[in-house]
């Protein structure tokens, strides 16, 4: 089984990050919907230096010397620097990887407060320290984050929707599994041809049901996927 990333505690400064996280309360379990706005408001409030050799890789300027590990312990293969910036899909799938495990543990510091905890995440993504997400340093760089999160989650609200009969005691299926949540969320990605955001999905809902041979049968089957392509 993967190691979790409370087993991969990281201290780099500035555009480096702490990776301390932990398991929460079902109350507290965040959306892929919230994690995917966080993922690409991060993207999008990125600072950039202006220098081609500053050490920060991919749109989200990620420290050279994070890249393996993470790499290695979402994707189940190590990244160099130079891999990670050129492929974007995988360079997403390493920071969904990374930022549901952080918005989850920020939700639960924050009482399930959603917005405190985006803006305590994006003060740990900048600074390595939740705590500082109200510190003049970074204050308009936390609020950018804010602002282009709550521009993706409004976007997911004003998607169209098509209204549902209220179903009867008798059509309600149980509530899903993480498992089965993993699960969905693989086949999407794969349907979608994003095959490292698939591999993070199926690798999930492997770490749920060790050893089922669903999720085994789809990880072999979207690495045979990524062969083919690379050949």
């Amino acid at each position: 089984m993967r190691l979790r990333f409370s087993q991969l505690l990281i201290s780099l400064g500035s555009f480096g990050f702490v990776l301390g996280l932990g398991m929460l309360p079902a109350q507290a379990q965040v959306s892929n919907g919230q994690v995917a706005a966080l993922v690409e408001a991060l993207r999008q409030a990125s600072p950039q230096t202006g220098n081609a050799n500053d050490g920060l890789y991919s749109d989200w300027q990620i420290m050279g010397a994070n890249i393996p590990r993470w790499s290695r312990s979402c994707l189940g293969r190590e990244l160099t620097p130079a891999q990670f910036e050129a492929d974007p899909n995988a360079a997403r799938s390493v920071v969904t990887c990374v930022i549901r495990d952080v918005l989850q543990d920020e939700y639960r510091a924050s009482n399930n407060n959603e917005l405190l905890a985006v803006r305590r995440s994006a003060a740990w993504w900048m600074r390595g320290d939740p705590e500082q997400y109200n510190s003049a340093e970074i204050s308009d760089y936390v609020q950018r984050v804010v602002t282009a999160y709550q521009q993706q989650e409004g976007r997911a609200a004003a998607a169209p929707t098509t209204p549902a009969q209220p179903a009867t005691p008798q059509q309600r299926a149980p509530q899903d599994s993480d498992y089965d949540r993993y699960m969905r969320a693989g086949y999407a990605a794969t349907q979608a041809r994003e095959f490292g955001t698939a591999l993070l999905y199926f690798r999930r809902a492997l770490d749920e049901r060790p050893d089922d041979s669903y999720a085994e049968q789809a990880i072999e089957n979207v690495e045979d996927y990524q062969d083919s392509r690379a050949q």
